[in-house]
């Protein structure tokens, strides 16, 4: 079971979908929050949680202090799994059901309440490095993301060195296991 591990809703409890997703291991979820809170990046804030799963990260984001949350995913499963998360913790937060590559092709919309400071990329591990960083720049070009944004991205070990594209600094990198996680920045203009 999947537990909010920090903030004003800790302990309780989210669902999960049953297939189809990776959820974030908690001791993962606990170190990038821990990472988070050291770079000022949670409070206040609104958040992009991209490739959403069970929303586990955008919810402790907001139990932490972020004003709102848009999850973007497009498995249908998972999509009511989120909806569910939201609508039984009271969260301020949208669900967007479709694939962030086609949601990034325009600007966002004004309910969505964007640009993002904070943005979350957990997408399956088998999406390619490469795929991820155009992701990040279509974000930045369409206006997802802040003029500072920080941004946290979730790969596998085995696909090697995520390189942040152009326009974005990296902040640092950590490693649990298979998973690294990867921190960045929108370069200051």
């Amino acid at each position: 079971m999947t537990r909010i591990i920090a903030g004003e809703l800790r302990g309780r409890a989210l669902k999960v979908p049953d297939a189809g997703t990776r959820p974030t291991a908690e001791r993962v979820r606990e170190a990038v929050f821990s990472s988070l809170t050291s770079l000022d990046a949670i409070a206040e804030v609104s958040v992009l949680d991209l490739f959403a799963g069970s929303g586990a990260l955008g919810i402790e984001s907001i139990s932490r202090g972020a004003n709102h949350c848009v999850f973007v995913e497009d498995n249908k499963n998972a999509v009511a799994v989120i909806n569910k998360n939201i609508e039984d913790l009271k969260v301020n937060a949208h669900v967007v059901d479709a694939k962030v590559e086609t949601l990034f092709s325009a600007k966002p919309a004004e309910k969505l309440k964007m640009p993002a400071q904070l943005i979350f990329l957990d997408p399956p591990y088998e999406m390619p490095l490469v795929q991820i960083s155009k992701v990040i720049t279509q974000g930045l070009a369409n206006s997802w993301f802040s003029d500072d944004a920080i941004l946290v991205v979730e790969t596998s070990k085995r696909s090697g060195d995520f390189v942040w594209p152009d326009g974005f600094e990296s902040i640092r990198d950590k490693s649990y296991g298979d998973t690294c996680v990867w921190y960045g920045q929108v370069c200051k203009k």
